[in-house]
């Protein structure tokens, strides 16, 4: 497990998540049930760069991703073989990426990406981009707080304060 702590433009306040390794999230999500979010980014991404200092720095939002979700951080090109849910991904240099990013992004391979999954391994949501603060709050807690099963994203964007 990795913490990340980044300052928030020097306002002396800090925020973190606690990162987990993919496999191990999966392992606590069967134990604890709640939804397994995976940050896929590279180190030469300037808008990962972005996401990293205005998005995952966010008290609020750092705050509820790691109470509500197992949270991983995936460097698309990793070159380690990652074990996942009983199988190994390895770098692929054909496509200059690790397999199981690949698979996760469905071989749309832009970045940063946010991918929401349930406990079974189940897609919930594959967003590729740079998300704003305000965004991510509204993404967060509409899968978080279990909202996406019984409202559609619309109407819950409409009646959702958030307060970014």
């Amino acid at each position: 497990m990795k913490i990340w702590q980044v300052s928030l433009l020097g306002s002396g306040l800090f925020a973190q998540i606690v990162w987990q390794d993919i496999d191990a999230a999966f392992q606590r999500a069967r134990q604890v049930e709640r939804l397994i979010l995976v940050y896929i980014y590279t180190p030469w991404c300037s808008p990962c760069v972005m996401m990293d200092q205005n998005t995952w720095a966010h008290p609020v939002i750092a705050t509820y991703a790691t109470r509500n979700f197992h949270c991983v951080r995936l460097n698309a090109e990793e070159r380690d073989t990652i074990f996942f849910n009983g199988e190994f991904f390895p770098y692929r240099p054909d496509i200059h990426a690790n397999q199981l990013a690949y698979v996760l992004l469905e071989g749309k391979m832009e970045y940063p990406a946010l991918v929401l999954m349930e406990p079974s391994g189940t897609v919930l949501l594959a967003m590729r981009g740079y998300i704003a603060p305000r965004l991510m709050d509204e993404i967060l807690r509409y899968f978080g707080g279990g909202f996406y099963r019984t409202q559609k994203w619309e109407t819950f964007r409409q009646t959702y304060p958030s307060q970014l």
